[in-house]
């Protein structure tokens, strides 16, 4: 643009100099006050001193018929001049051209400033006013004066997208004596350079150089209608700049597919941050004006990001602001939304709209691939977690990049990510809010802990076994057509109390390697109506972010029959049932039924729950493998115990053989000595009397 300046700064002489014969012609035919110097003066610095004008004007006004061609050859350009590219992005008329390029040149020159103070006939003016430019363009021609009042207008493109600025209001001032100026961030973008105004650099950031599109994890199908959606395509010609709406989770990749899409036509995009915006507040549609201006200035895509802030309702400024960017602009806009909301759409009237669902089980493994290559990750390991955490593409980045940060902390020279390096990196990932709602338990039991029945202990592997295999079976194997709701992995687990539930709930939660949260009812249940459905939707909702295993304990106090109505308090007791009947069979994520009443469950509940494992009192040499194993191995034993003898006197679970264990453990580390088959035998009685039982 500065190889041009003596473009704009010829034209701003050339306009200056025919208003002033003009003025000084009807200064001299009227013989009234007007604003300027006199006839006689412009005579004299023009053409010397003259009563005839008709030349001088001639003169004139051919130069300035040149100086206009000048200006809109140069807006014209090939390549595209950034003159050009600011009329065309903002929509610009040839008027509104030349006022910019009037108030650009005394930025270009600074004898133009004189000149205009000149003009004016008042050397204290370092800025002109809106009634001076109006009279410089109309020469006498009310017409064109009212044309340039009205382009500089507060709602004009000029003014809105802060091509030029004003001066504050002033009631003692007319708007006409405002002062106006090309604004210092269109000429730094004249000068073609890249920095973001300071205004709205919190909100706004240009794009890093874009990734290659063949680095992005997406359906072709879904690639190839957001290309046609941006206008990418030869076989659909939008009938103006892009408008479109990509709906879905937070860090499906939606902006970065975008960007690789742009990028593979040269051009870059400009986030804008919608929550920041609106978070921050105070000017909101002026610097939503402004964020927008730095997208047009590089001829970007915009794209605007609100994530989930936005579900219902925006301030309507701001959706007034959108909705006028979206018909002024000549760009490309992306909105990048989790839902489709009803004030996007009466904003946009051309809004294309496309979901943009989370990755599938296939995808997931190829991200995982990117994200760590080189094979420093196994393609099982990467398989497991694939399948085991339904995470979307940041989330994958960010676990990645963890894991391989720990195994590189672990060996420099020799970086191996473990299938344990990235369970705990995904784990970590994890956002929510479940603590206020449910107590997190401890997992870390094995399968040798377990002393179960053969047919118990294989309902528990089966639960296993369809929460690892369930991504393949839907995906690969189809049948997720065949289970439009209800995918999540479910089961009761139904017995007398210490028989082992909350040991399985703790083991199953290792091996799928999620966290166990037991729901707390104290926070859940709310004397209010609608009350312990909002907390129960927290629940779920939080769950489902953060891979939690949900474990309902005395789960018949929740999961009760629905009775027949006789009050009003039957009803919404009924109201809480069938919302947590919906709720379960929407959530996708693994929940846990434990109850010692299996009868109290509604039947509603036990045809919903895909699994019921069934837990009963040990046998005899199963309360033995218990008894061994409930003493560490450096508890000091006497080698004579009659296990046989303890396992068939008493018969008892599993939490209470473990209560009498550490009860015998502690009579006997007080008389400092071994444990015996006395302290074991006295142990287990007096749990049996606790227990209401005589031996």
């Amino acid at each position: 643009m500065l190889e041009r300046a003596d473009t704009i700064v010829r034209f701003a002489r050339s306009i200056v100099g025919y208003y002033l014969v003009t003025h000084a012609q009807r200064r001299q035919i009227t013989n009234t006050t007007q604003y300027g110097p006199s006839s006689e003066e412009v005579a004299t610095i023009l053409a010397g001193r003259s009563d005839d004008f008709s030349p001088l004007l001639a003169q004139e006004e051919a130069k300035l018929a040149a100086a206009l061609d000048e200006v809109l050859a140069l807006a014209a350009m090939v390549p595209e001049s950034p003159l050009g590219r600011i009329r065309r992005v903002f929509d610009l008329l040839d008027i509104d051209l030349f006022i910019a390029a009037m108030l650009l040149a005394p930025e270009l020159d600074q004898d133009i400033e004189r000149l205009y103070a000149y003009a004016i006939d008042d050397f204290s003016k370092k800025r002109v006013d809106i009634g001076f430019v109006a009279r410089v363009f109309g020469a006498g021609n009310q017409k064109t004066e009212d044309l340039v009042l009205t382009r500089l207008a507060d709602q004009s493109p000029l003014r809105k997208f802060g091509i030029v600025t004003v001066s504050l209001v002033n009631d003692s001032i007319p708007s006409s004596l405002r002062t106006v100026r090309i604004s210092d961030r269109m000429v730094d973008a004249l000068r073609n350079h890249e920095s973001i105004d300071e205004n709205v650099r919190g909100i706004c950031k240009l794009a890093p150089q874009p990734p290659p599109l063949d680095s992005i994890v997406f359906a072709p199908d879904l690639i190839a209608q957001v290309a046609r959606g941006l206008g990418l395509t030869d076989d659909l010609k939008l009938l103006g700049p892009a408008r479109l709406l990509l709906a879905g989770t937070d860090g499906v990749g939606r902006a970065l597919l975008v960007e690789a899409l742009v990028g593979t036509r040269g051009r870059r995009a400009v986030r804008i941050d919608l929550a920041t915006l609106v978070a921050e507040g105070g000017r909101l549609t002026e610097r939503f004006a402004a964020a927008m201006r730095e997208a047009a200035l590089r001829d970007a895509v915009a794209i605007l990001e609100g994530g989930s802030a936005f579900k219902d309702d925006m301030p309507r400024p701001l959706v007034d602001a959108i909705g006028d960017a979206c018909s002024a602009l000549r760009v490309p806009i992306v909105f990048i939304l989790t839902t489709r909301p009803a004030w996007l759409a009466g904003a946009v009237a051309d809004l294309v709209e496309l979901e943009v669902p989370v990755p599938t089980y296939s995808q997931r493994q190829a991200i995982w691939r990117l994200a760590l290559p080189n094979g420093i990750a196994s393609d099982e390991d990467l398989d497991i977690v694939a399948g085991r955490y339904a995470f979307v593409g940041a989330a994958i980045a960010r676990a990645a990049r963890r894991a391989a940060a720990g195994a590189r902390l672990r060996d420099p020279k020799n970086v191996n990510v473990t299938l344990e390096d990235l369970s705990d990196a995904s784990r970590l990932t994890f956002s929510h809010r479940l603590g206020a709602l449910a107590q997190r338990i401890p997992t870390g039991f094995r399968w040798e802990d377990l002393v179960l029945p053969p047919d118990t202990l294989e309902a528990v592997r089966e639960v296993v076994r369809f929460a690892r295999h369930r991504p393949f079976l839907l995906e690969q194997w189809g049948f997720a057509a065949k289970l439009p709701y209800g995918r999540g992995v479910s089961a009761i687990m139904a017995g007398p109390p210490g028989t082992g539930k909350t040991m399985v709930a703790q083991l199953l939660a290792s091996e799928l390697g999620y966290d166990l949260y037991r729901i707390d009812l104290s926070q859940i249940v709310n004397k209010y109506i609608g009350e312990t459905e909002k907390n129960l939707a927290r629940v779920f909702e939080e769950a489902e972010s953060s891979h939690a295993v949900l474990f309902f304990d005395e789960a018949d106090s929740l999961f009760a029959k629905r009775t027949d109505v006789k009050s009003s308090n039957d009803r919404y007791a009924n109201l809480e049932v069938n919302y947590l009947l919906q709720r379960m069979e929407t959530y996708d994520g693994v929940t846990l039924l434990a109850t010692n009443l299996e009868q109290g469950l509604d039947e509603a509940f036990k045809r919903r729950v895909r699994f019921s494992v069934q837990f009963e009192l040990p046998e005899e040499a199963e309360r033995k493998r218990l008894w061994i194993s409930m003493f560490p191995p450096k508890v000091p034993l006497e080698a004579n115990i009659d296990w046989d003898m303890i396992a068939k006197r008493f018969v008892m679970a599993g939490g209470y053989i473990k209560k009498a264990a550490l009860r015998a453990a502690l009579g006997a580390v007080s008389a400092n000595r071994s444990i015996g088959t006395a302290d074991i035998f006295e142990a287990a009685r007096a749990e049996y009397r606790e227990m209401g039982r005589i031996v």
